[in-house]
């Protein structure tokens, strides 16, 4: 190897290096912690809940689906001693549910201790809360109290600090985007823009851009599949289930594509192993084209266990998810590659072929770079409307104010990108080609000052666009460990519903009937019915049959009374569970008990019932509906239309160098798509809307 190639050798390992240390340094920078996925939004028993029957068995809903084989729920006594039947069961119409029984338990203190697995993003979680269950009489047992529970409870963790993760994440996505990205502008810009070459120049171009391109994957592909590995590693050490990392490699939804990914990982480095030793053009050809479809598959597999890949439309989510982590990739790649190809084009291309080389490089690479742009801007805009469920959310989550950080470090990129697009690359091009005409290097000769200056800043401002680049990566590596705004949300707005719980005691004819409504909010609730002597609080065993009635308190006849016949528990105690309270606001609940040995006993309740909770995202619809509900099909459209006709405007200079049919019917569809984008986006929506003002 001579002198001149060691040089670069070692430049381009001081940039992987650089560019790997970057994101260990700047990653935890941008958050203090972040939480697990599949947050408990609802527990049966409930946090801090009094009891006065044992429950039958210990229910839990998350707010994603969770991998049963790494599902552990436990009920432990005061003493930590576990006294559950450990017959732990699942739903299969409910990814998110897990519940176990437990025998009949005495009064005191208990805990549930239960830890998941996401099946979406393989995130694990835990946590610990406790419930009492009361004297017969009502009483708490003595000594028992949830003061002596506050040590005991709580949620979340981990054998290493959360950064770690967010620090490997982001090395494993920049480097692998940034090969990625690197593969594809060998392919749509590097190698097209020298096809006017001679066949000595050509190859000389080639050699160049694929030697930057093995150098780039022999640093950054390893470093992405260590991080990945060892991320991997980390995962599995907090588990509390005993699964081995073969089994979860093998049999676990989000292993099997950790796994994938990491072979993809050694496919594209295998692939540029072939590009390097390949003598003949179609093995190298070959070599790239692994390099390009083996990276593009292991962005792949990031996407499908994303938070993009549950709930509602999770196809949609998970293609916007996928085409904005290309498009960040081809982006950055582009952004490596062009100040290290044309450095060295500058040395092996003579002046008149250096300059054409060159113009028709930064023509390709401002419009990779641009529809770059317009795709990420797009499909940001959507995934966030898909990840926060409303504006309170984007400031009130912690993944909201990580979104706004990624917005805040995207505002001074754009102004970049924008300096680089529309300033200092064409007054290049219109230097250079200034150059060209004028003959002024043909033979060697210093470039004009102005050249000279304009070539400077425009790696400058490239510096600055690359760096800011890798930051918004960083963003991303702490998006994907930290929880989403819907179930931070939801978790949030189970433990103010747990709080607000309604309970109430009344006596009728020497009977205590108590209404208990958990967690009295709009949709799916738990109705218990306790009857029990006012004397000495011992249940009534004459009961035969108790009833709910609800009637809507608020406006009369607006919604239809409904009944629910509770089912028998044990003597005394009735429960039930349906979506009977449809509307907030306040509610009429009329308990009819009938008896053996008496007359019927009633009691009418008012309840003051909460909105529901945040979208639960384990309740997923069809994989090809909206993945979110605020705006309908015909906006979605149009606006689609809109930025492609906008795109199509925007490089209409580019677009003249197309035939003149071409070029006519490119600009009438931009106009097509722009009238009929507007049409669906407003005008059909809004014509809709004034029909059914309801």
């Amino acid at each position: 190897m001579n002198a001149g190639r060691a040089r670069t050798s070692c430049v381009t390992v001081a940039v992987g290096l650089l560019v790997v240390s970057l994101g260990a340094l700047l990653a935890p920078l941008l958050t203090s912690r972040a939480e697990a996925h599949a947050a408990l939004i609802r527990g049966n028993p409930a946090n801090n809940e009094t009891l006065t029957r044992s429950p039958a068995r210990v229910t839990l809903r998350f707010s994603e689906p969770i991998e049963r084989k790494l599902t552990k729920v436990a009920v432990l006594d005061a003493q930590q001693e576990r006294v559950d039947e450990g017959d732990l069961e699942f739903d299969d119409s409910d990814a998110a549910f897990a519940s176990v029984g437990v025998p009949v338990l005495k009064p005191g203190l208990y805990y549930v201790d239960w830890s998941n697995v996401s099946t979406v993003d393989g995130h694990g979680f835990s946590g610990t809360y406790p419930f009492i269950i009361l004297n017969p009489d009502g009483t708490y047992p003595e000594g028992v109290s949830f003061d002596n529970a506050a040590s005991l409870v709580g949620g979340g963790g981990d054998l290493l600090p959360r950064n770690i993760d967010i620090a490997l994440k982001w090395i494993a996505l920049a480097a692998l985007a940034t090969v990625a990205g690197a593969a594809f502008y060998a392919v749509v810009v590097l190698r097209p823009a020298a096809n006017f070459l001679d066949d000595d120049a050509r190859k000389a171009v080639r050699d160049e851009g694929d030697r930057w391109l093995v150098n780039l994957s022999h640093v950054l592909l390893p470093a992405s599949f260590i991080a990945s590995a060892f991320l991997v590693l980390l995962t599995v050490g907090r588990f509390e289930t005993g699964l081995t990392l073969w089994q979860y490699l093998t049999t676990v939804r989000t292993g099997e594509y950790h796994a994938a990914g990491l072979l993809a990982l050694l496919a594209a480095l295998a692939g540029a192993d072939l590009l390097f030793l390949a003598t003949g053009r179609r093995k190298r050809d070959a070599g790239l084209a692994v390099v390009l479809a083996a990276t593009i598959a292991a962005m792949l597999t990031y996407s499908l266990i994303s938070h993009s890949a549950t709930g509602t439309g999770k196809f949609w989510s998970v293609t916007s998810d996928f085409v904005h982590l290309a498009a960040s990739a081809t982006w950055l790649g582009a952004l490596v590659m062009l100040p290290l190809v044309m450095w060295q084009v500058r040395r092996r291309l003579p002046g008149n072929e250096r300059l054409l080389y060159l113009a028709n490089m930064f023509d390709r690479f401002s419009i990779v770079a641009g529809i770059s742009v317009i795709a990420v801007l797009s499909t940001g805009l959507f995934n966030g409307l898909v990840a926060i469920p409303s504006w309170d959310a984007l400031k009130d989550t912690t993944y909201g104010r990580v979104l706004i950080v990624k917005l805040a470090l995207m505002a001074p990129l754009l102004a970049v990108a924008g300096i680089n697009a529309f300033v200092l690359k064409p007054r290049l091009v219109a230097a250079i080609d200034g150059e060209y005409q004028q003959g002024a290097t043909a033979t060697g000769g210093t470039p004009t000052s102005s050249l000279r200056w304009l070539q400077t800043w425009l790696a400058r401002t490239i510096v600055a666009e690359t760096l800011l680049v890798l930051a918004v990566f960083a963003a991303v590596g702490v998006l994907t460990q930290t929880s989403t705004a819907e179930s931070e949300v939801a978790a949030k707005q189970a433990t103010a519903a747990a709080a607000a719980k309604y309970s109430q005691s009344n006596e009728v004819d020497g009977v205590v009937l108590t209404l208990q409504v958990t967690p009295n909010q709009v949709g799916l609730n738990e109705f218990s019915l306790t009857v029990q002597n006012a004397g000495d609080a011992a249940p009534i065993t004459t009961v035969t049959q108790a009833r709910l009635r609800f009637e809507y308190d608020e406006v009369a006849g607006t919604v239809a009374p409904s009944q629910i016949l509770l089912n028998r528990f044990a003597d005394g105690d009735f429960r039930g569970q349906g979506a009977y309270l449809t509307q907030s606001g306040n509610w009429r609940v009329e308990a009819t008990v009938r008896r053996s040995d008496g007359d019927d006993l009633s009691r009418t309740y008012r309840l003051p019932v909460a909105r529901a909770y945040a979208r639960d995202t384990a309740d997923s619809g069809g994989a090809f509906e909206l993945p979110f509900t605020s705006f309908t099909w015909n906006e979605v459209a149009g606006v689609a239309l809109l930025i492609v006709g906008v795109a199509l405007v925007i490089y209409r200079r580019e677009l003249r160098t197309l035939p003149g049919a071409t070029h006519n019917a490119a600009m009438g569809v931009a106009v097509s798509a722009m009238l009929a984008g507007g049409v669906l986006a407003f005008g059909v929506d809004t014509h809709t809307k004034a029909l059914n003002p309801s």
